[in-house]
């Protein structure tokens, strides 16, 4: 890694990954820009980073369900003029609003579902790009398979992952050859609120501590050399 911190932005910052994630790249000395719409919890992470002694973060308390593609343009070239272009875009935010059958779904939901776990990957994805593929970037995006296969009761956000995977697919296919790395990461289960309002039965204390996890998705983020 060069002397200079790597500018990553991260969004669902405030997640059980998200917070995860961010903790661990600060660690290791990345410049982090987080997205999430809390800004009281996205100033306590900021906090808690510094007093790692790790480059002090930048935050954006943004509601992805409100992101237009005008808003995606401004808020990456405000990025790039504050701390040059980014190296690194990861897509961890998700909305999930409960397991429900299809024909119970408030279309209220279903549309957020849709907004926050594609649209605004999409919109983010396009604005970075240019940026991205400058000096060897990083794209990534965060799956989750099991909902993605058309289980029942998933409702939006199954579908919403299923349709980011293709996205993920499409960029990566597209991108082949450029500056530009597209890597797709399923973390799997973890002791996360969200699994925990799927999973109400589920002991959590069975399941790995997303810290753990971002361990390794951070590895494959950075580079090599």
């Amino acid at each position: 890694m060069s002397a200079k911190p790597l500018p990553i932005l991260l969004t669902g910052a405030n997640g059980g990954l998200g917070s995860a994630l961010a903790r661990v790249l600060a660690a290791r000395g990345v410049q982090l820009i987080l997205v999430d719409r809390q800004r009281r919890k996205l100033e306590r992470l900021c906090d808690e980073i510094e007093a790692l002694g790790a480059p002090a973060p930048a935050y954006c308390d943004m509601d992805l369900a409100n992101l237009a593609p005008d808003g995606a343009s401004e808020l990456m070239a405000g990025f790039e003029q504050a701390y040059g272009p980014l190296y690194g875009l990861v897509h961890a935010a998700a909305r999930f609003g409960g397991l429900r059958p299809l024909e119970q779904t408030p279309p209220d939901q279903w549309l957020l579902d849709i907004q926050v776990n594609l649209n605004a990957s999409w919109l983010l994805s396009v604005a970075a790009l240019p940026q991205l593929k400058r000096d060897r970037g990083v794209l990534a995006f965060m799956l989750d398979s099991a909902p993605a296969q058309g289980q029942a009761y998933w409702g939006g956000y199954g579908v919403s992952k299923a349709a980011l995977a293709s996205l993920a697919a499409m960029f990566a296919d597209e991108l082949e050859g450029s500056a530009c790395r597209v890597i797709s990461l399923d973390p799997g289960p973890m002791r996360t609120a969200l699994r925990a309002e799927a999973y109400l039965a589920e002991d959590p204390a069975l399941l790995p501590d997303p810290l753990t996890v971002a361990e390794s998705l951070a590895t494959q983020l950075l580079p090599s050399d």
